[in-house]
């Protein structure tokens, strides 16, 4: 892996701290704060509380992160362009096969049995910001980046560019989902597309269950 490739994920590593950063601020502050989806309500989860969770789990996804890059970074990343047919094919399918796999994932996770052990700590936060997107049990998080790392294993070798481009895409469309405000500049379409499927499912639990493409929910009847 390159020196290149370690500057450009750090700048989205940066990227992602400004959105959040952003998206909290308009939740609560304001024109954007009164386009909230649904009108919070006081929590019941201590800010201490927030701060530790989000905090820690952070810091497990980057020690993940790291992790996976430097014990299978060279078997699962090849540099160079690698043609924009191979780019745009090894981008869209890891994300494609990684949210099919979520798909099953998260929805298993709302079984009524199990619910209550690991992804009820995230619904916890029924009126969620941007930065309560990875207000997470740890062993959700360790499922999910799990799902991640198999996709590019089972697609890969991919280029670094395409792995960067993922990675955006991946960690911009999980902090969006959880924004909890519409835009009204037809230019965010796809943002408010993303932002009323998810608070839809902390309204309901039981629709919309895939992170980023739509049409799982369709084919498998959990879409609203």
């Amino acid at each position: 892996m390159t020196t290149t490739f370690f500057v450009l994920w750090i700048a989205i590593l940066a990227w992602s701290g400004l959105l959040i950063a952003a998206l909290d601020w308009a939740a609560t502050n304001g024109p954007y704060a009164q386009r909230r989806i649904r009108t919070p309500s006081d929590g019941h989860t201590p800010k201490l509380q927030k701060l530790l969770n989000t905090g820690l789990n952070n810091v497990l996804a980057l020690l993940l992160f790291i992790t996976f890059l430097i014990y299978r970074g060279d078997q699962s990343l090849y540099s160079g362009w690698p043609g924009l047919a191979h780019f745009l094919g090894e981008t869209f399918g890891v994300l494609l096969l990684y949210d099919f796999a979520y798909y099953f994932y998260h929805r298993a996770m709302h079984h009524p049995k199990i619910m209550k052990y690991m992804h009820g700590v995230h619904h916890k936060i029924r009126y969620p910001t941007a930065s309560e997107s990875i207000f997470l049990h740890p062993l959700e998080q360790i499922g999910a980046i799990a799902l991640l790392f198999t996709s590019i294993t089972v697609l890969g070798p991919i280029s670094e560019l395409s792995f960067l481009a993922m990675f955006f895409i991946y960690s911009s469309v999980n902090i969006i989902v959880h924004a909890s405000f519409r835009v009204s500049h037809p230019a965010f379409k796809l943002f408010n597309f993303w932002a009323e499927k998810h608070a839809t499912h902390h309204a309901e639990f039981k629709h919309n269950y895939a992170a980023i493409f739509p049409f799982w929910d369709q084919a498998f009847g959990t879409d609203k």
